[in-house]
């Protein structure tokens, strides 16, 4: 797969957003549904963009279920890193 700009400007929104809601706190349940609201990605997309982030070991997928197929996420020690510099370069 081509990972292109749109691609990797979604994912840091994605991740952003996630960093937000978690409190920038690792292991913290965050429903996808929730998370989706303000980004409204369609489930495919959506769908690509977790799996990314899994690979890359910023979040874990920790249930399966609902209309954007996984259910709930938890970012890793190395995903709220990410996204404290995401939010520290957007300020």
């Amino acid at each position: 797969m081509i990972i292109g700009g749109d691609f990797n400007s979604k994912c840091r929104k994605l991740l952003l957003k996630a960093g937000e809601m978690a409190g920038f706190e690792p292991g913290v349940p965050l429903r996808v549904d929730k998370l989706n609201a303000d980004l409204k990605l369609d489930r495919n997309e959506m769908k690509s963009y977790l799996e990314y982030l899994s690979d890359r070991d910023l979040i874990h997928l920790k249930s399966i279920g609902g209309p954007l197929l996984y259910g709930h996420i938890e970012l890793t020690k190395s995903g709220v890193k990410k996204a404290e510099d995401l939010r520290k370069k957007n300020n």
